[in-house]
């Protein structure tokens, strides 16, 4: 008999929290794990806490995982949204639907592998999507059972969840998982610890269930021997009834003393039949009417009725459950080993689908067989297929462990297999186990070299780039003959060292990859090796390889499935885009966007990313900002919103001067990239958040970003064109008086620019240098520097670059007391950045063209900067909190208030409130 609320017995002071929960939405999403012993009552509160919520009007999503279903992909995922998918499917995004499809067997994969995190976006969007509309719950039975894959969706929605109307219950067996406590602020986790009923909710028990009425000294000796335990308890009346026995003065209990003993008594006495289908029924991951009619045959029929009498198996719908999961494991447990490698062999028969027919097979096979080993491999790359690495890892495992010792080459390719897919999956650490061991029996040579190859990623993950990069080196010393694997070597060594300092190094085995790959018929690695080479020839300063870059377009346009990620046409057109050359950059990327149309929507993020950058740089801010919108969103459906993902809407917000949006786009990105330790997205938008602080006027702030935006790309960024840095970083020492150090810099960056003929980086090296002669006083050679900047920058395209070098004209052109020309100068700076709608840089301009008109600058006039801290700082914000919100350190906000103060003439905090009171 269900339990709800209405019939709860002894329960109801645990039940009650829950209870408050749902009638207080404000509080969620919120989780409640219910925790206990085994037949303590936890399924009991749980489903009368679920019928309370659809009492409530709450949309109830469940599933009650089950030990037999553990192993498998996806059952509890398909238990907990099967019955929405209808309405939910066709709202999803398309690479999120697809995913879900794949992962429930709903249709098949059209690529080698769904990725996990996608299928993880997609029940994560579908449960933000049932809560729109209505109030959700989210319920787990024995979350303990849940198969990996469905349990890794759960963690990822539950620490996703921030302001949704859902509501979690779990129930777990013995304590709160640590995923759980890691996952789940304490402010949004309630714990229900379930412990002994009392002797009087007992008696109640047993008289609603069992219409027992016991004497007294028999129903304290039934909660002695229970403890408490409600299941326990009714096993033991339940067993005493069926003896029909009556307890006299000093008798002992005449039923066992143990819970295991009580049930399997229990079991014994129900018929063969009866047995037979509860077996089969423990055995199958998803038991249905259906499915045990396939097993048990004629006797399915009979046997389940008789389960079902002596109320060890119940129906819920079209599904076979045991009326308690100890029932299940008592009934698991008197199975000897040959009956249970019987029964799984016929299972194997009438599974529904490869990686339950693959599990049975494994279950009933002791000796190694190649056949049931490629089965077994078979069910791993279908559950790879399906976004399930962790069950494919299993199945990898399983295949191996049945392989004959003289397929070697099958076994190496299943290690493999299952470690590259516990890596896919997070354990890392079961996947070096697996391959140090083969990496221990396997000699030097050619064989051995290939295990290191597939060690050398995960070791980068736990180890660092460091010793990913002396396995691959140990891995290249044992190639030697075999030019396929010493071109991936070379090849993954490159693609490491492409944002290191050794990136030299990179370019030396890009150059080795490109060679080895020449010697193998092999289009694909030959396309990859000349791109890789491309790329570092590129970044380090040596400009664009045409010959190599050429042949590698035309080795891809030959593959099928062009353009291919990361390969040929991406790497091109990164080349033209920081290069300059955006006549032949914006038509292959568009070719590349059609390209990539009728494909997964997510590679379209790549190219539209690069033309956000390119109509940035040429001056068409709506349409980069439209690009860079769109291509955020579609990293956004898949999970990929990495740092470097947000850099052109951060950049293009900066630009337009909204500062809480590129505050905000840059502060996010920058926090990801220092957590995964990406050296290239932090110098991106260290360089945006200093090009802001310019921006608003205090460069002394603006250089806490800029020194190491710079220092950063100075090691392994040699092209002048991808030096977005470089004129912020010049100007800020400028203003500063480090003048030294930005002389330094000018002298090396237009040696490098002059090489490549970099008009572009010319430009803006120009107009430093301009400044640094005015800033020492040498206005006529400031006017001849920034006219040659000038030159430079009608060979190039970029209307903001030349809008601040006509502002710095005009500024010089004012000191040397050419006001005509200067008002001339700076209108024309203030026109293109008007129309570009570069807000802070046209306020800068007017600023110049007023101070043209005779009114002397106030001292007591605050920068932007010194405005926007002094006025969080007045809301009685302290300095620390200020520093947060800004995304700058506490030194630059007391040096801004010290400004401040001097400025406006206030010796305290609230005397600056005041002030800044009157003046608005």
């Amino acid at each position: 008999m269900a339990v709800g609320v209405h019939n709860l017995v002894g329960r109801e002071e645990e039940l009650e929290p829950l209870l408050d929960l749902l009638d207080a939405p404000d509080q969620l999403p919120a989780v409640a794990a219910i925790v206990g012993e085994a037949g303590i009552g936890k399924t009991a509160v749980w489903l009368a806490a679920l019928e309370a919520a659809e009492e409530r009007g709450y949309r109830v999503l469940s599933c009650r995982a089950a030990e037999a279903e553990a192993g498998f992909s996806f059952v509890g995922l398909a238990d907990l949204i099967g019955g929405v998918l209808p309405d939910v499917l066709p709202q999803l995004p398309r690479p999120q639907r697809r995913a879900l499809e794949a992962a429930l067997a709903l249709a098949e994969s059209d690529d080698d592998r769904t990725d996990d995190r996608v299928v993880a976006l997609a029940f994560l969007s579908t449960l933000r999507m049932l809560a729109e509309g209505r109030r959700l719950v989210v319920a787990v039975d024995d979350v303990q059972w849940l198969d990996a894959p469905s349990l890794a969706m759960l963690r990822f929605a539950l620490t996703r969840l921030e302001n949704e109307t859902v509501a979690t219950f779990l129930t777990v067996r013995d304590e709160v998982p640590r995923w759980l406590r890691r996952g789940v602020s304490e402010q949004r986790l309630m714990t229900i610890e379930l412990g002994a009923l009392s002797v009087g909710a007992l008696h109640e028990l047993l008289r609603t269930r069992l219409g027992a009425a016991l004497p007294r000294p028999t129903l304290l000796r039934i909660w002695e021997t229970s403890g408490g335990n409600p299941f326990f308890a009714l096993e033991l009346a339940s067993a005493l009834q069926r003896r029909g026995s009556r307890m006299g003065p000093g008798e002992e209990l005449p039923i066992p003393a143990s819970l295991d003993e009580v049930v399997q008594e229990r079991l014994e006495g129900i018929g063969a039949a009866a047995l037979e289908v509860a077996r089969v029924v423990a055995a199958l991951a998803e038991p249905t009417l259906r499915s045990l009619e396939a097993a048990a045959g004629r006797r399915a029929q009979v046997g389940l009725a008789d389960a079902i009498e002596a109320t060890i198996l119940e129906v819920d719908g079209e599904r076979l459950r045991f009326t308690h999961p100890l029932l299940r494991s008592a009934v698991s447990a008197r199975v000897t080993p040959a009956q249970r490698r019987s029964l799984h062999a016929r299972l194997a028969e009438v599974a529904p689908d490869t990686e339950e027919r693959a599990r049975h097979l494994a279950l009933a096979t002791v000796q190694p067989s190649g056949e049931i080993a490629s089965v077994l491999e078979d069910a791993a790359l279908v559950a790879q297929a399906r976004g399930a690495p962790a069950a494919a890892a299993e199945l990898a495992e399983q295949a191996l462990r049945l392989t004959p010792a003289s397929d070697v080459g099958a076994s190496r390719r299943r290690v493999f297999l299952a470690a590259d897919r516990h890596y896919q999956s997070g354990d890392n650490g079961r996947a070096i186990a697996l391959l140090e061991q083969v990496r221990a029996t396997t000699p030097p040579g050619v064989e051995h070299a290939a295990v290191l190859v597939h060690l050398a990623p995960v070791q980068a993950e736990v180890a660092g780039l460091r010793e990913a990069i002396a396995l691959y080196e140990e891995a290249l010393a044992e190639a030697d003959g075999d030019d396929s694997l010493e071109a991936t070597i070379h090849l993954k060594l490159a693609d490491l060292m492409r944002y290191t300092e050794t990136a030299n190094r990179g370019l030396a085995h890009a150059g080795l990859a490109v060679h080895a790959a020449s010697r193998v018929g092999d289009v694909r690695l030959r396309c990859l090796a000349l791109a890789e080479f491309g790329a570092l020839h590129f970044n380090t300063g040596r400009g664009i390889p045409r010959e190599e870059m050429e042949q590698a377009l035309a080795l891809e346009r030959s593959l099928s499935g062009w353009p291919l990620p990361d390969a040929a046409t991406w790497i091109f057109a990164h080349q033209l885009v920081w290069s300059g050359e955006f006549e032949r950059a914006r038509p292959l990327l568009h070719e590349w966007l059609e390209g990539v149309k009728t494909r997964d929507d997510p590679e379209r993020a790549s190219p539209l990313w690069y033309l956000s950058i390119l109509e940035w740089r040429a001056g068409n801010w709506e349409t980069a900002a439209r690009y860079a919108a769109e291509s955020l969103a579609l990293r956004e459906q898949v999970g990929h919103d990495s740092p470097p993902a947000r850099w052109p809407n951060a950049i293009i917000a900066a630009h337009r001067g909204e500062v809480d949006a590129a505050r905000a786009h840059a502060g996010r990105a920058l926090a990801a990239a220092e957590a995964a330790d990406n050296r290239v997205a932090q110098s991106g938008q260290h360089w945006v958040l200093g090009f802001l602080e310019l921006s608003l006027g205090d460069a002394a702030a603006a250089l806490e970003h800029l020194k190491p935006a710079h220092e950063i790309r100075d090691a392994f960024l040699l092209e002048p064109g991808m030096r977005v840095e470089l004129a912020d970083v010049l100007e800020a020492l400028i203003a500063v008086g480090e003048l030294g150090d930005a002389e330094r810099i000018v002298v090396r960056w237009e040696e490098r620019a002059s090489a490549l003929d970099r008009a572009w980086a010319l430009a803006i090296l120009g107009r430093c240098r301009a400044l640094l002669l005015a800033d020492r006083g040498d206005l006529g050679g400031a006017l001849a520097g920034f006219e040659r900047a000038l030159a430079e920058h009608a060979r190039s395209v970029d209307p903001f670059q030349h809008a601040r070098t006509l502002l710095a004209l005009g500024v010089t052109q004012r000191r040397s007391k050419h006001r005509g020309a200067a008002r001339t100068t700076l209108g024309r700076a203030l026109a293109i950045f008007e129309q570009l709608g570069a807000r802070l840089w046209a306020e800068k301009a007017r600023a110049e063209l007023r101070r043209i008109g005779g009114r002397a600058p106030s001292r007591s006039e605050l920068t932007e900067a010194e405005r926007r801290i002094a006025a969080l700082v007045a809301e009685g914000r302290s300095n620390r909190e200020v520093a947060a919100a800004l995304y700058v350190t506490e030194h630059t906000v007391e040096g801004a208030l010290t400004r401040a103060y001097r400025k406006l003439g206030v010796r305290s905090r609230g005397e600056l409130a005041a002030r800044l009171r009157r003046e608005t």
